[in-house]
């Protein structure tokens, strides 16, 4: 009988086989004894920011987004059946738990499922107040129906099957600003510090959430808060603005869409904001690369994500876009000397961005803090600068434009650029 997860494929079949299957036994549950949540297959879905779990427990109707995840679970086959789960499957099943938890911002609970079909195992993984984890477990029980008995692995997949999404946990996606709510919709992307998610407010308005990932990316949001109040007195239409905000969070408008290509107004805009904004404020964005320009409804171009901007002649740690910046910054940080953050070094960024956007090289994106956690800085910087010095004067048009960006002089640039289009 389907459901009861007996007749089951030949173990030495790949993993893909007993994926479908399990699906498929869990699809006779639907539906029955009262079920409030569906097993939806994920193994192919970067659902939970790239990461794709095998399946994950969701109400029936709502939408496959990361925020309606009432559960998660993973298949993964055991070396014998005497055997238990091997300590890298428990760990890859526990990941994706606390991923769910970072995703669901106000979630404080989550439960996993790990099996191979044949057996079960349930891991509860609970937030401290210190964005730690703490972990609890059942032991390890038969899934698979030998009698006409339910195994108490069973029943453990028909509880989670028949709990509601709050009883697991799950915490209607909202956030409060001193008696503001701004609901989330749904989760839009991920970047180094943040989980960027669409919302609405208590207006019914469309607005953009952006929340930390951990507490040592807070400086970031700090940063970028008052960033963006200083730049407010603009009223540009080419920076967010900023709405609501604490210490993780900040809610701004308007909500965008990423970007394929730039269009020549964009690089009018972007140029004339950036002159107002390296002129009047002494601010350096430091993070100008095509992820970080975006396009509102209106077809405005906008410069997003100030939270690695620092004001001219600060003495900041390094941080921003390691494949676009210029030769001399990438000389200090490979002699470990100070960096001077001036305007020429956000144009010089730009147009290494432009020259990636406009003639797709291959070339590796790099993350700064994955290179200092992977110990091959130097290799790293090398290669970046390779990649330049063969790349970035590759015509007299490409070394004019270097030559402009050098010199911060932004109205023979833009007036270059233009000519490009």
């Amino acid at each position: 009988m389907r459901g009861r997860f007996q007749d089951q494929p030949d173990a030495s079949e790949i993993e893909d086989v007993w994926q479908e299957y399990f699906i498929e036994e869990c699809n006779e549950l639907k539906g029955t004894r009262g079920t409030k949540l569906i097993v939806a297959d994920t193994h192919l879905t970067p659902l939970l920011n790239t990461r794709k779990p095998d399946f994950v427990f969701i109400q029936n109707g709502r939408p496959l987004d990361p925020l309606n995840v009432a559960a998660v679970g993973e298949i993964r086959k055991r070396t014998s059946q005497a055997s238990q789960f091997a300590n890298a499957d428990v760990g890859h099943a526990i990941a994706f738990g606390e991923k769910v938890i970072q995703l669901q911002p106000r979630r404080q609970h989550v439960y996993v499922v790990l099996t191979d079909c044949i057996i079960i195992t349930v891991y509860k993984i609970t937030k401290t107040s210190d964005n730690q984890f703490t972990y609890q477990y059942t032991a390890s029980e038969n899934l698979q129906y030998v009698d006409s008995e339910p195994p108490t692995g069973w029943r453990y997949l028909m509880t989670i099957m028949e709990s509601s999404p709050n009883e697991l946990g799950w915490i209607e996606p909202s956030l409060n600003f001193d008696g503001v709510t701004v609901t989330l919709n749904r989760s839009i992307s991920a970047g180094r510090t943040s989980i960027v998610y669409e919302g609405t407010d208590s207006n019914k308005e469309l607005v953009v959430v952006k929340i930390a990932k951990k507490n040592e990316y807070l400086p970031c949001f700090e940063q970028e808060r008052n960033a963006l109040t200083q730049l407010s007195e603009l009223n540009s239409p080419h920076i967010p603005k900023l709405l609501l905000s604490n210490a993780n969070t900040l809610v701004m408008t308007p909500l965008c869409m990423k970007v394929k290509n730039l269009r020549k107004e964009d690089i009018e805009r972007i140029i004339e904001t950036l002159k107002i904004v390296h002129s009047q404020y002494h601010i350096i964005h430091r993070d100008l690369r095509k992820y970080n320009f975006l396009r509102d409804d209106n077809g405005n171009i906008l410069i997003a994500d100030w939270g690695y901007s620092v004001t001219e002649g600060d003495n900041m740690p390094f941080a921003g876009a390691l494949e676009c910046m210029p030769d001399d910054v990438l000389e200090s940080l490979d002699n470990n000397e100070a960096i001077n953050y001036n305007p020429r070094m956000d144009l010089i960024c730009l147009v290494r961005s432009l020259y990636l956007m406009f003639h797709n090289p291959v070339m590796e994106r790099f993350s700064f803090d994955k290179v200092l956690e992977n110990g091959n800085f130097k290799e790293r910087l090398q290669e970046i600068k390779t990649f330049w010095s063969s790349h970035g004067n590759s015509s007299e048009w490409w070394a004019t434009i270097y030559q402009e960006a050098n010199e911060a002089n932004y109205d023979n640039l833009l007036r270059n650029l233009i000519n490009f289009f």
